[in-house]
């Protein structure tokens, strides 16, 4: 919630955690009076309040002056009644609900739990009182029913959670009661694709005798199939001439006022998905963009039938789908008007909607007949009853069930039944007071009456509720620091998105900074640290804390990476050492791989991983195995190639950061071996097993000397200038890629990498930060606050996920950029075979079956002298030829001529 910048919300039970709202959310809470105060309170009607004693409970309602009938009821809330035991408590609610029921009026039963309704259920089956039982199993059905619970005598039991925001109306919601009669006596849609079946497969007759069968069915629903059938045949017929598009162009040309090349445009966009582009092209041309979802709709109607053609049962199944779809409609559009007490236009809807008759309206104005007599007596007999079977921990809830009754200035009433057994009773004095009692010697089938029953129970809902706004709190506490950390995270990708391609250039330039900065200093400046971490990071994890006994096997394999001689060492004396003496020995060899160069190596290794400092090896051994002979001059060619391009990495990695005399001694060497290794290849009359393993020594022997090249350069340069050139080389690199991609192109790219990086590690993050809620409260075991240690745990989680999505960045950066390429190229290539068949009036099907697809005309090929599809009577080569023609060479149509070249000398005469 913190992140909307305006919190407001409504509720008829906010009063009772106003304070929550207001601590919490920083919200006050604003009571609005009801429908029926303010009409009270504003006087217009001259109301006069009546009050009267009913029971234990005062009845409060108003009247108008010198009329004795109630116009406004006050909903009565009769005191709690209170058993020793739930068995009697149980037997007082049933006894409840037979007195109110056989009043007349009905009576709504609210649990806590499903297993107490499935109680209250199986009591009222004893004495044979019919109910309906709501447990949230079934929502969209019991909705419904609890719209018709206030039917006189009706017993609706339900938990909290079922048919909540539903109004209980007196007598029976009449429209619901009218839906659910016309569909038990009319036809379904399993009904009316048998009697289509049978249309289409049988014929005329027979279906008119299984519609004179069912009672359900009417004969005038054959005529009515056999019209929509006629209807999509017709179009058929014009779509084999024209295919869908073209008859779509012609039938909604003139509906919406388009010109005929803008209607196919329109349609093509539709057809490709492109809604977006079809409602833009639409709107800069000043045409109803609503042509968009007609056409998306009449598209993917006819593109059915057709696929339908050849399977007598799916024809059979479209049409009575468009048909009871029809009907569906029809049957709504009646009820309405009946409601409207528009009985005429019902009439209407009846004479135009087949399978609807005279009886059907009969039967709906009974019901609202009906129902608002029914109405008038439960109002008479005092509405709907409202029946607690527990209280809640929380009295918003209680207030929520006691609210289903007297709407609307309706008359009703309400009752909680608590017990001594009940769950908020037993937390809080519950077995006290039944100890009380007992000694009193009261029956258990009668209330107990005493002001201090009242009391606990309303100081126990307090408590409660006090308990879980602690709870409610705290964890808001606990997310004021995922809150400044979420806002960081998204600020960043807001910027990501929004921003300018300088921020992502610099985000990007951030993150191969501070990798190149790390691995330098870990590997140059701070090596013998750096290992000495990593020896005691594999140690402790693979200690066990009882014994102090080091798995050795894992560590040594976690190390052998960073340590290559710890291989020389011997295991036995290793395993007889202790944690810290372990540590010690491992961590001298750190200096040993500084003396012979191994740190330099393991930079090497570790920066090629993410930044492409050499070219790859040639294959000379695939390049000339296809060549007979000039197999010399191949070599030297491949070797020039690979060789400018190692001396062009080479320059611009070290040329302005070492003196030249350094560079061409450095590059020399390096040289040598190269030339050595191509020398001593060797082509001519090999088998392909030694043409195999001369490739494998030659790219062991050019691979080592790109190595030395590169540990060369490292040495000669101290950590600064190693920094600055390592980051110079990448800006560089950067850039090659930037030309070659184009700036958008390679910006949308940038933006996803970066995008890709946060969201992985945050979504990691946010894993590890519930994680660390769940264990953080073990600190108060060690007398520390597990909220400060919350608070300092999950900054430093924070930054190390900072560090990691730099890292992420720089390690995908150019592989990334590389894969996304390849993936455009191919989408560039495949969109612009789409656009070009689109515009030559093709497009791209997959097949059934799923392999492969297969190409499709629009509409069929219109030649020269025939009629031009638009319908203006002219010939094609006279209408619209011109603009097709423009349309699929891209031009404009006035471009579409050709200057005739000269055909050059003209022939002489034959002499």
């Amino acid at each position: 919630f913190r992140m909307y910048e305006k919190l407001a919300c409504m509720t008829g039970t906010a009063m009772t955690d106003s304070e929550e709202f207001f601590e919490i959310y920083k919200l006050p809470v604003t009571p609005l009076p009801t429908n029926v105060e303010y009409i009270v309170e504003a006087g217009n009607w001259n109301l006069e309040e009546r009050k009267e004693k009913i029971e234990n409970g005062q009845h409060i309602y108003w009247v108008k002056p010198g009329e004795g009938d109630p116009v406004f009821h006050k909903r009565v809330d009769f005191p709690d009644q209170v058993y020793t035991t739930s068995g009697s408590k149980n037997e007082a609610i049933i006894e409840e609900i037979e007195r109110v029921r056989e009043a007349g009026r009905p009576v709504l039963v609210g649990t806590t739990s499903v297993e107490h309704s499935e109680v209250i259920s199986n009591l009222l089956k004893r004495r044979r009182v019919p109910h309906t039982v709501l447990n949230a199993k079934m929502h969209q059905s019991e909705a419904l029913v609890v719209a018709q619970a206030g039917r006189p005598g009706a017993v609706t039991i339900s938990t909290n959670m079922a048919g909540r925001g539903t109004d209980i109306l007196l007598g029976g919601n009449p429209e619901g009661m009218a839906a659910e009669a016309m569909e038990k006596e009319m036809f379904d849609r399993r009904m009316l694709d048998e009697l289509a079946i049978a249309l289409v497969q049988d014929g005329e007759d027979a279906a008119l005798n299984l519609a004179q069968r069912n009672g359900k069915l009417t004969t005038d629903l054959v005529p009515a199939l056999l019209a929509v059938k006629a209807e999509f045949d017709a179009a058929l017929v014009e779509i084999e001439e024209l295919q869908v598009l073209g008859y779509l162009s012609r039938k909604l040309q003139k509906q919406y006022g388009l010109d005929f090349s803008e209607v196919r445009e329109a349609l093509r966009l539709v057809r490709e998905g492109n809604l977006h582009g079809a409602r833009a092209f639409l709107d800069d041309h000043g045409h109803d963009v609503a042509f968009v979802e007609d056409a998306s709709r009449q598209l993917n109607l006819y593109q059915r039938y057709v696929a339908a053609q050849g399977d007598p049962r799916k024809i059979a199944q479209f049409i009575s789908g468009e048909l009871f779809e029809f009907n569906y409609n029809g049957r709504a559009a009646l009820i309405r008007a009946v409601a409207n007490d528009e009985v005429e236009e019902a009439r209407e809807v009846i004479s135009q909607v087949p399978g609807l008759e005279e009886a059907q309206l009969e039967r709906i104005l009974g019901i609202f007949k009906d129902t608002q007599e029914v109405s008038h007596q439960v109002r008479q007999a005092g509405g709907l009853h409202v029946v607690g079977s527990e209280r809640h921990e929380s009295r918003r809830i209680d207030n929520q069930l006691r609210g289903r009754a007297a709407r609307q200035g309706d008359p009703g009433s309400s009752r909680f039944f608590l017990s001594f057994e009940d769950e908020l009773m037993l937390r809080f004095g519950g077995e006290r007071l039944k100890r009380f009692t007992n000694s009193n010697i009261l029956p258990d089938d009668v209330p107990i009456d005493f002001a201090m029953v009242g009391r606990i129970i309303e100081s126990a809902q307090e408590r409660i509720e006090g308990y879980n706004f602690d709870i409610r709190k705290n964890v808001v506490e606990y997310d004021d620091v995922m809150d400044k950390q979420r806002k960081a995270v998204y600020a960043e990708r807001k910027q990501i998105v929004m921003g300018n391609t300088d921020a992502l250039d610099e985000k990007i330039d951030q993150a191969f900074a501070q990798n190149i900065s790390e691995l330098v200093h870990n590997y140059r400046e701070n090596y013998v640290g750096f290992i000495r971490a990593e020896v005691e990071r594999a140690v402790m994890q693979f200690t066990t804390d009882a014994t102090d006994e080091v798995l050795l096997p894992p560590v040594l394999r976690r190390l052998r990476g960073f340590l290559p001689g710890i291989a020389e060492l011997d295991p036995d004396e290793l395993a007889e050492l202790r944690p810290d003496r372990l540590i010690e020995r491992l961590s001298k060899l750190a200096h040993e791989n500084i003396e012979d160069g191994t740190n330099l190596y393991q930079l090497l290794r570790a920066t090629s991983r993410f930044i492409p400092l050499m070219p790859s090896v040639p294959n000379i051994a695939v390049q000339l195995a296809s060549r007979r002979s000039g197999h010399l001059q191949a070599k030297e060619n491949i070797k020039l190639e690979f060789v400018t391009g190692v001396r062009a990495v080479f320059d611009k990695f070290l040329s302005n950061f070492a003196e030249d005399a350094d560079l061409e001694s450095i590059w020399q060497h390096a040289e040598n071996q190269i030339d050595q290794a191509f020398a001593e290849f060797n082509a001519e009359r090999q088998s392909s097993e030694g043409l195999r393993r001369q490739q494998e020594e030659f790219r062991q022997t050019v691979a080592g000397a790109l190595n030395d090249l590169l540990q060369d350069s490292l040495s000669a340069l101290p950590s600064d200038s190693l920094v600055e050139a390592l980051q110079t080389y990448v800006a560089s690199e950067r850039e090659v890629w930037r030309e070659r991609m184009g700036e958008e192109k390679f910006q949308r790219i940038q933006r996803l990498i970066l995008l890709t990086a946060i969201d992985r590690e945050w979504q990691d993050y946010l894993t590890a930060m519930d994680d660390l809620r769940r264990e953080i409260r073990l600190e108060a075991v060690a007398q520390r606050d597990p909220k400060v240690e919350y608070k300092r745990r999950s900054f430093q989680m924070f930054q190390n996920m900072r560090a990691n999505i730099d890292e992420a960045v720089a390690q995908r950066y150019f592989v990334d950029l590389q894969n996304h390429q390849t993936v455009l190229a191919r989408e560039e290539s495949f969109a612009a075979v789409r656009e070009q068949l689109s515009q030559a009036g093709y497009q791209v099907v997959q097949r059934q079956n799923g392999k492969g697809a297969e190409l499709r005309r629009d509409a069929p090929k219109v030649g020269r002298n025939d009629p031009c599809p638009c319908g203006s009577g002219k010939k094609y080569k006279h209408c619209h030829m011109k603009q097709d023609e423009a349309a699929r060479r891209g031009r404009a149509p006035g471009a579409a001529g050709r200057q005739k070249a000269a055909t050059g000398k003209k022939k002489g005469r034959r002499k």
